[in-house]
């Protein structure tokens, strides 16, 4: 379940989520079936306060190697959005991600 900061204008959280929905998953890339890390259900929350996002993750593997490539993806993706200025991805240690996150059909 996405965690989701209560001031974030629904239109602008549309947006947000699109953005991420265009970011693939690395290893899903690597296996020939490209997933992005929504479908993947990585996004663990989204928070926005006074221009910056803060997207946390929760990854298939605490010490994934690709988290660095992810957040300048979404990095990039989110950037491009006029209300953002800042960008932080952190990951979630709290969580641990488990097959059943995943939203592909």
């Amino acid at each position: 379940m996405v965690s989701i900061a209560l001031m974030i204008d629904p239109a602008l959280l549309a947006r947000i989520e699109a953005c991420l929905a265009r970011v693939t998953e690395p290893c899903s890339l690597a296996f020939g079936k490209p997933v992005s890390i929504v479908e993947m259900g990585l996004v663990e929350g989204i928070a926005f306060d006074s221009g910056k996002v803060t997207i946390t993750l929760c990854l298939t593997d605490a010490a994934c190697v690709h988290f660095s490539g992810m957040q300048r993806f979404i990095a990039d993706e989110l950037l491009s959005l006029a209300e953002i200025g800042s960008v932080e991805v952190r990951q979630t240690l709290d969580q641990l991600w488990t097959p059943d996150r995943r939203r592909v059909s």
